[in-house]
């Protein structure tokens, strides 16, 4: 696939795509929101495919955030448009059936830690800085910031919110923001690690416990449990389900056909 904004190479089971704007931090436009969206849609139509891997080209930035060239002469309603497409593609990684591991090196800021957020696991190098400075722009945070209070709390959603403050990501780590901060030489070692240990697991299996996660996240606790019951009950007719327990019990390793 031919892209403008990203690249992307096979790697066994798994997908790496890299947002590639190094030029301007990563800085997100429309283009590369349609590609992520279109990349990420073939990696869930390709059974050879377990794991995409979101990565950033350049060493300084997974993403600075929204591209101020494709934002600025806009007027209200394309404003919105902005946010809904934004919204389209985040809400497109979230609920797409493959895990999605985002691998940060650099800056992670606005809409870009928007999109970090929305992915399943966030891994980022010791020299990465987190943070939603729309605030110093007279611009509040907006779309997939909504699930910053989930993932940390609301007094850090605040923090990050109000004050335009920027976390390390030692702190990131501790405040439950990302999966795991690693030394620069050992982050590639690290994502590919958590990314083959997707890749092993049954992808049904995957793809069913995230749109249970989604409903545990987006609806009251009652009909999001009473999902997950209902929903389990499909992966249960599966080959992979049957594997899983005849491995168990024969005392070996599982090996998901999918």
């Amino acid at each position: 696939m031919e892209c403008e904004t990203i690249s992307s190479r096979r790697d066994g089971r798994i997908l790496r795509l890299t947002l590639n704007r190094p030029n301007v931090h990563n800085a997100i436009n429309k283009t590369m929101l349609r590609e992520i969206r279109e990349a990420v849609e073939a990696a869930v139509d390709d059974p050879e495919i377990r794991v995409v891997c979101l990565g950033a080209a350049g060493g300084k930035a997974f993403s600075a955030g929204i591209d101020v060239a494709y934002v600025k002469d806009l007027d209200g309603y394309g404003t919105r448009a902005v946010g809904r497409e934004l919204h389209k593609t985040f809400l497109a990684l979230r609920t797409s059936e493959i895990p999605i591991v985002c691998a940060i090196d650099g800056l992670c800021l606005g809409a870009g830690l928007e999109m970090a957020l929305s992915c399943d696991f966030m891994v980022a190098t010791d020299r990465s800085t987190f943070g939603l400075p729309n605030i110093h722009r007279g611009i509040p945070a907006i779309v997939e910031a909504a699930i910053l209070p989930i993932a940390v709390g609301i007094q850090a959603t605040r923090e990050l919110c109000y004050l335009g403050k920027y976390w390390d990501s030692a702190k990131a780590e501790q405040r439950g923001l990302i999966h795991k901060s690693v030394a620069v030489e050992d982050f590639e070692r690290e994502v590919t690690s958590i990314c083959e240990d997707l890749a092993q697991k049954s992808a049904r299996a995957i793809g069913t416990q995230k749109e249970i996660i989604h409903k545990w996240m987006t609806t009251d606790l009652e009909s999001a449990i009473d999902f997950s019951i209902n929903t389990v009950v499909l992966n249960w007719l599966t080959d992979d389900q049957k594997e899983g327990m005849g491995a168990f019990l024969e005392k070996r390793q599982a090996e998901f056909k999918g």
